[in-house]
């Protein structure tokens, strides 16, 4: 009882069309502006730095500015130190 049995499995190629990859990246392949996974997850990543350096802009820019004396009221609208006549 020497004899082994061996089986001849046919292989299967992996399709293209069973690869998983998010929703955002297929999005971003269905929009043209990648033509792959790997080219959409940089396209992704540099809107997600592009994004956070316009995150960070906006917060210095709002600090800055609230450095600056208040806008003065419109007319016909009194102010606190305005005395009565």
């Amino acid at each position: 009882m020497d004899e082994q049995i061996q089986f001849e499995e046919p292989e299967y190629a992996r399709s293209a069309a069973l690869e998983k990859h998010s929703w955002l990246a297929g999005l971003v392949i269905k929009t043209g502006l990648a033509k792959d996974d790997i080219g959409a997850q940089k396209v992704l990543l540099i809107a997600l730095v592009l994004i956070i350096v316009a995150t960070i802009a906006v917060f210095w820019m709002s600090s800055n500015s609230s450095s600056q004396t208040p806008p003065s009221f419109p007319l016909g609208v009194p102010s606190a130190t305005a005395q009565p006549q």
